[in-house]
């Protein structure tokens, strides 16, 4: 459930994508906390995981969190990849202040599928996975 739902965009225990958060040493066992941001990901939502939109010169439309950025060039990260966009081809640039993390993860999954994955995210270390021995 994690690597299908999580890890596209989250990192626990070494493991998964980079735009959204480390989940390793966040609240995770924190029943509350962990349901507030995986159901509602736009409660709380910090400023270097605000989702930014960018227009370009050859009408491309971006969207992805800001790496880093200097007078010549910005750098983000999407869903995809990292992005490298020269400043004098971007045409416009919003962030919004909504997260990258969509709402309704949850909705596709089974019920005993929320309840696995919310133990997996709540467990301490890596437990052994399918096909590990």
């Amino acid at each position: 459930m994690f690597n299908r739902t999580c890890a596209p965009c989250h990192t626990l225990f070494d493991q998964g994508g980079r735009i959204g958060p480390e989940l390793t040493g966040s609240q995770r066992s924190n029943l509350e906390y962990l349901l507030e941001n995986v159901v509602d990901p736009n409660a709380v939502v910090w400023n270097q995981y605000r989702a930014t939109y960018f227009e370009t010169d050859d009408d491309r439309l971006l969207c992805g969190i800001v790496l880093r950025e200097n007078e010549s060039t910005v750098t983000i990260q999407t869903q995809t990849g990292t992005v490298t966009l020269p400043r004098n081809e971007i045409k416009s640039r919003q962030t919004s202040a909504l997260s990258m993390m969509p709402e309704g993860l949850l909705e596709s999954l089974k019920a005993e599928e929320v309840l696995d994955l919310i133990v997996y995210l709540q467990s301490p270390s890596q437990v052994p996975l399918p096909g590990d021995k």
